[in-house]
C-alpha cells in the first residue's frame, strides 16, 4: 500500500503542475515527468505510463472549460489529435521495447525539456494571415501551414507516447509559432491532443502488458490517480483565471520551470 503522505504529495504536485501547464496547453505532465523520475523514484517506463494516467484524469476539466468558453478551436484540435493518436502507439512501443528503461532516457527527457523551453521563448509571427487560412474552408487553407501541423501532430503523438507527456509538449509551441494565435486559442486544442494521445498510449501499454511482453510495467495506479485528482483542480483553476495573465508572462514562466526540470534531471 502506498504511503498516504506520498499520495498527499502527489495530489499537491498534480494540482500545481496542471495549474502551471494548462494555460499554455502543454498539460502538467511536462512538469511532472522529472518529479516522477526523481522525487518519486519511479522507473522510466512506469513514470511514462503514470504520466499518461495523470493526463487522462486531469485534462477533461480544462477541455470542458474551453468548450464552455468557446475557446476550443475544433479544426485545429481535429488536425492535431487525429494525426497524433496513431503515432502515440509507436511511441509507447518504442518506450517498452527500446529505450524506456535505459539510463539514457533521463538525458533524452532533459534535452526535450530544454528544446520546449526555448521554443516557448521564441518570438511568434504576427500570424493573422496564417490563422485566417487555417480557420477558413479546406479549399482555401494554406497547404504549408496544414502540412506543418500534420507533421507536428505525428511527432507530438510519438513523443507523447514515448515520454508519457501526452503530445501537447510539442503541439502547443509549434501551433503557436505557425498560426501566431494567442495562447488561449491554441491551449484547448493542445489539451484535447494530450487527452487523445494519453488514452491511446496508455491503452498500448496495457495491451502489451496483457500480451506478456518483456520489460512492460503498468503505471503506478495510486500515484497516477492522486496526481490526476490534484490536476483536476489545478486545470480548472488555471482555465478560469489564466486569461487575466499576460500571454508572454505565461510562456516565460513555463519556460523557466521546464528548463529547471531539465537541469534537475541532468544534474
Amino acid at each position: 500500500m502506498t504511503d498516504p503522505w506520498i499520495l498527499t504529495a502527489a495530489v499537491g504536485a498534480g494540482a500545481l503542475a496542471a495549474a502551471l501547464g494548462t494555460p499554455t496547453g502543454v498539460s502538467g505532465g511536462l512538469l511532472l515527468l522529472p518529479v516522477l523520475l526523481t522525487a518519486f523514484g519511479l522507473p522510466p517506463t512506469v513514470a511514462s505510463a503514470t504520466n499518461l494516467l495523470f493526463n487522462i484524469v486531469s485534462t477533461p476539466a480544462g477541455i470542458a472549460r474551453h468548450v464552455r468558453q468557446h475557446s476550443l478551436d475544433r479544426r485545429l484540435a481535429l488536425l492535431l489529435a487525429g494525426t497524433a493518436a496513431p503515432a502515440a502507439v509507436a511511441g509507447a512501443l518504442a518506450n517498452v521495447f527500446w529505450l524506456g528503461d535505459s539510463p539514457i532516457f533521463r538525458y533524452l527527457v532533459a534535452g526535450l525539456l530544454v528544446a520546449v523551453g526555448a521554443s516557448l521563448l521564441l518570438p511568434r509571427p504576427r500570424g493573422a494571415r496564417s490563422a485566417r487560412q487555417l480557420a477558413g474552408p479546406a479549399v482555401t487553407a494554406s497547404m504549408v501551414v496544414t502540412t506543418v501541423l500534420v507533421v507536428t501532430g505525428l511527432a507530438s503523438g510519438a513523443l507523447g507516447g514515448f515520454y508519457g507527456l501526452g503530445g501537447a509538449v510539442l503541439a502547443a509551441p509549434a501551433a503557436l509559432l505557425v498560426t501566431g494565435w494567442p495562447t488561449s486559442r491554441v491551449a484547448g486544442a493542445a489539451l484535447l491532443t494530450t487527452l487523445t494521445v494519453s488514452v491511446t498510449g496508455l491503452a498500448t501499454y496495457a495491451v502489451a502488458d496483457l500480451a506478456g511482453a518483456t520489460r512492460v510495467q503498468t503505471p503506478h495506479w495510486p500515484i497516477g490517480l492522486a496526481l490526476g485528482a490534484g490536476g483536476l483542480v489545478g486545470s480548472w483553476l488555471a482555465v478560469r483565471f489564466a486569461p487575466r495573465v499576460p500571454d508572454r508572462l505565461l510562456r516565460t514562466g513555463l519556460a523557466a520551470l521546464v528548463v529547471l526540470g531539465a537541469l534537475r534531471l541532468a544534474g
